[in-house]
Parts: C-alpha cells; structure tokens; sequence
C-alpha cells in the first residue's frame, strides 16, 4: 500500500494526497525585512542600555565626574602656608648669617692692615726711620697726628702690600713704631656701617683705643670718625 510522503497517510492505488494539493496552494509568507521603517535594524531585546545611540556611549555630559578644583586650592594654599613659614624661619637667619660674614671680613682687613702696618714700619726703621713717639697715621692725610717719620714712603709701601688700602678709610695708632690699635671702615661717618678694628674683638661690639688696653666699647651709633676722636682724646688729652 502506498504512503503519502508528506504527512504519512496510506493511500490508495493512484491517490494523490490532500496535503500536497493544499501546500502546492498555499503562498508562502514573504521574507521579513531586517530593516525597520526607518532604516536601521530594529534591537532584538528591546532598547540598549544606552539609548544615545547605535552601539555609542552616553554623552560626555551625562557621565561628568564632580569637580576636583577645590582639592587643588586646598593643596596651593598649603604649599604657600609652608612657602612662607620658611621663608619666615629662613631669610632672618641667612641675613644674619650675610652681616657675620661681612663683619669677619671686614676685621680680617683689620688685622691685615694693622699687621702690614707693622711690617712696612720695620723696613723703614732699618732704614733709618724716626719712629720714636704715639702719633696716627690716616687714610685722609689731614688727619695724621704728631707723625715724624715719611709719611709718602709709609703710603706707598703699604698700599703696595695691602691692596684693598685704598677701598677703606682708616687710621692707625703706632707707639715707638708699632702698630697700638687700627680701626677701618668704608665710610667715617656713616652709622650703619661695619667697622673693624684691631685688635680685633670678637663678639658683635666695636672695640675703641685705651692707653691701657682694657676693653671699651662703642654702641649703634659709633663712627669711625667718633672712634677717630676717641682716640684722639685718649692719646693727646
């Protein structure tokens, strides 16, 4: 007995199926587009997750982060807090660190002229050289006091040795020829100027001349011109 190779059902000689008359009639659907009406694939599940766009992300405005600009003025001013403690615990101390390093300067010029002084006044004694008595000798010639010896050939032998004689202004006390006391400055009337002397002293006070060589000191408002005139006084008066 024959069989419908379609749906199975036994037929009878020369038969012919219902089923194959109904597919032959059948119209088979037609192909559903994969575009939508308006161009694009439709989504299989619905919207995605970001609604923005096919397949691109949120707008950067939607995915701003909050503003960090308050953490970075907070860090300045700290900076700056500190900037200015140290500038505070620092700059005092480097300028007094300037005014020590000047003041040693200056008295090691002291001791330098006095110490030449000394060796130019041994060369002209050998030489022959009155150096008997106290007088001062002074950078501005006018002020030399009681001076016997050559005092050109004092000038010139000295600069000779000491070449930084003719930046400063100074005078110098000499007892039988030999140098008693020095005191030198860049200036004979300014108050704030350093001033060194010799014999040098060593803490921030200038030394003045005594006969006897005990300590006196001078204050704010000593000049070498008023350490001039105290010697001076101390030798003549």
């Amino acid at each position: 007995m024959p069989f419908c190779t379609q749906c199975g059902r036994p037929l009878a000689e020369g038969e012919t199926c219902s089923c194959r008359n109904n597919s032959a009639n059948t119209t088979p659907p037609p192909p559903q587009s994969q575009y939508n009406s308006y161009g694009y694939q439709p989504y299989q599940q619905g919207y995605p997750q970001d609604p923005y766009g096919y397949g691109q992300p949120y707008p950067p405005y939607a995915q701003q982060k909050k503003s960090n600009g308050w953490i970075i003025g907070l860090v300045i001013g700290i900076v700056l807090l500190f900037a200015l403690i140290g500038a505070a615990i620092f700059v005092p101390a480097m300028l007094g660190y300037t005014h020590k390093s000047k003041l040693m300067e200056i008295r090691n010029d002291a001791r330098t002229l006095a110490n030449t002084a000394n060796m130019v006044l041994v060369e002209m004694d050998e030489k022959g050289a009155d150096l008997k008595g106290v007088y001062i000798i002074s950078s501005d010639e006018k002020d030399n006091v009681a001076v016997s010896l050559d005092t050109d050939k004092f000038y010139t032998e000295l600069n000779k040795y000491f070449s930084d004689a003719d930046k400063y202004k100074y005078f110098i006390v000499i007892r039988n020829g030999a140098v008693e006391y020095a005191a030198i400055a860049e200036s004979w009337t300014k108050k704030t100027e350093m001033i060194g002397t010799y014999p040098v002293n060593y803490n921030d006070k200038i030394r003045l001349y005594t006969k006897d060589n005990t300590l006196k000191f001078g204050d704010e408002k000593t000049t070498l011109d008023s350490i001039y005139w105290a010697a001076y006084d101390e030798i003549f008066k």
